[in-house]
This record gives C-alpha cells, structure tokens and sequence, in this order.
C-alpha cells in the first residue's frame, strides 16, 4: 500500500463549536481554538496522495490539441494558476508572451503546484507574432475576449471544429491585443449572468479549456 501523510487535519472545539482546517505540523500534540481559547480536539485527517494516484478513471485520449497563449499577463498568480489548469485539460504547450513572468518566478510556482514541469513552455517576446506562425502552420487562434465581435465559446463549437487550437487570454486590464484580436479566426466570449462583464483571466480561461475539452466528440469524461 502507498504511504500516505497527513494534508489537514480538522478541528473542533467542544466549548463553541467552531470547526476549521489547518496543515498538520511536525509533532502537534493539541491547538488552541482560535475562536474562543479553549482547547481544540482533531475530529479528522485528510491524508494526501500522489498526484499519480488519481481515485478516477482517465479519461480518453483528446482528439483536439490545444495550445495557449498567456499574453503580458501581469500577475504571477494567474500565470500558475493557468498552468495548473493547462496541465489538467491536457494542453500540449504554454506560450507566454511580453511580461508574462516565467515558471521561475516564486509565485508562478506557488500557484501551479508542480504543474509548471509538466506543461512545455515558451517565452515568446511578440505575442501577435507567434500567434500569426502558428495560424501560418495550421492553427485555428481564437481569442477569449468579450468585444462586440465576440460570440459565446458554445456557439462557437458547433462550426467545423479545427484539429490544433491555440486559445488566447490577454492582459488583466488593458484586455487582449488589438493586434491579436484583428488576426484571430474567431473571439469568444463566456457567458456573464452577473453584474461583473468578466471572469479573472486565469478563471475564464479554466472554464474555457473545459468547455473545449468537455465539448470535444472523443475527449468526454
């Protein structure tokens, strides 16, 4: 059997009943509750698996190759939590273009968990121009941007679907490239029932992929 440690343990207090997690710590005996000062009891332990030992199955092989292009994105944050979502939809390669920090950066690495060495990787200094060779090579780009040119990602899937996609998420603020915008095949937008217009774009872009992935005839779960 696989040997297993602690990845939280669960506390109550007795006296008010507040419940919360911590991480474990090396030789922790009993805790305060943070709460009221009583003293705390462990009411249960999550223990922590590989990575590679999944509970599910795996899904099938995908038939669409995906491709990303992380554009002057400014928080290191966002760029891991990108490739987390990268490595889990199964996307072939991550360019990050302008000052898109690289998986060297201490909170790209924070975020991404390990998942920034499983995802290829590519600093490219012109977005629109590595974009453009792509789209010269073959690759169907859409833009996830929503512009009045832009039309709902699920509209968007019933059109022939291509066979290599590179998905393009831009700035935080300034949004994506007007140059990218004019070169992509489509712009795609999700869905906003709220009042906000916009997702953060490490989260839209996690929708995204696995609307894509969910979405494709050989690649459902």
């Amino acid at each position: 059997m696989e040997k297993t440690t602690s990845l939280g343990i669960f506390w109550a207090c007795p006296v008010c009943g507040f419940r919360y997690v911590e991480a474990p710590v090396a030789g922790q005996r009993g805790q305060i509750c943070p709460r009221c000062g009583a003293s705390a009891r462990v009411v249960a332990q999550v223990p922590a698996l590989s990575e590679e030992a999944s509970p599910l199955p795996a899904p099938p092989p995908p038939a669409l190759s995906l491709a990303v292009l992380l554009d002057n994105i400014r928080s290191a944050y966002n760029v891991g939590a990108a490739f987390r979502a990268a490595d889990g939809a199964g996307v072939s390669k991550l360019y990050l273009g302008g000052i898109t920090p690289k998986p060297t950066h201490r909170q790209v690495a924070k975020t991404a968990l390990g998942a920034e060495r499983h995802v290829p990787w590519e600093a490219v200094p012109n977005g629109p121009r590595m974009a453009a060779a792509l789209q010269a090579a073959g690759w169907t780009v859409w833009a996830l941007e929503a512009t009045p040119r832009a039309q709902w990602l699920t509209a968007a899937l019933p059109t022939p679907r291509p066979q290599r996609l590179l998905l393009v998420v831009g700035n935080e603020v300034a949004g994506v490239d007007p140059a990218l915008l004019d070169l992509a095949d489509a712009v795609v937008a999700l869905p906003m029932w709220g009042y906000k217009r916009s997702l953060n774009v490490a989260t839209a872009l996690t929708a995204a992929l696995y609307v894509l992935r969910l979405s494709d005839n050989h690649g459902k779960a």
